[in-house]
């Protein structure tokens, strides 16, 4: 069973392998609405958001990782160079005793339209960045399957990131 899961995953999440022929990574403008000028949101308390898989930064699909990445802003005030340095396994370890049921309930889940996690681990791949701000360089990680939840406004520590 546990060989099936894995070629299930495989499948479940080959967006997140269809990635490296994407659109260049660094824009050469943010995006942002045009609508209303954009504002930095302000820098929160440092819990290690986005400089982990478990605390992955949650957004949909690649676009939704590039759009993200291209809000944030360096020290400095330049926006950041970007680059997808790969996929970094699951969120979460997979459980070692789990029954015919739980397996199948948990991919259930991951191919939720909305991409949330009803109930157990969070089992979505999980994307690492490689973010440079000058002679600084960061690695983030992006969890791209929660198309369901509202546009992060959060920023790593060390960045801020326009709204």
């Amino acid at each position: 069973m546990r060989m099936r899961l894995c070629s299930i995953l495989a499948i479940v999440m080959l967006p997140a392998f269809a990635q490296d022929t994407a659109a260049p990574a660094s824009p050469s403008e943010p995006a942002s609405p045009a609508a209303a000028p954009a504002m930095e949101a302000p820098v929160q308390e440092d819990d290690g958001y986005g400089m982990s898989k478990a605390l992955a930064i949650e957004v949909c699909y690649p676009q939704g990782q590039r759009e993200y990445l291209a809000r944030l802003v360096c020290p400095d005030g330049a926006h950041p160079d970007f680059e997808r340095a790969g996929n970094v396994g699951m969120r979460t370890p997979l459980p070692e005793d789990l029954s015919d049921a739980q397996i199948e309930a948990l991919l259930s889940d991951m191919r939720s339209p909305d991409g949330a996690v009803v109930d157990g681990p969070d089992l979505h791949i999980v994307d690492a960045y490689e973010v440079t701000c000058g002679e600084q360089r960061t690695r983030l990680y992006l969890d791209m399957y929660h198309c369901a939840a509202d546009r992060p406004t959060r920023a790593p520590k060390g960045f801020t990131i326009l709204d």
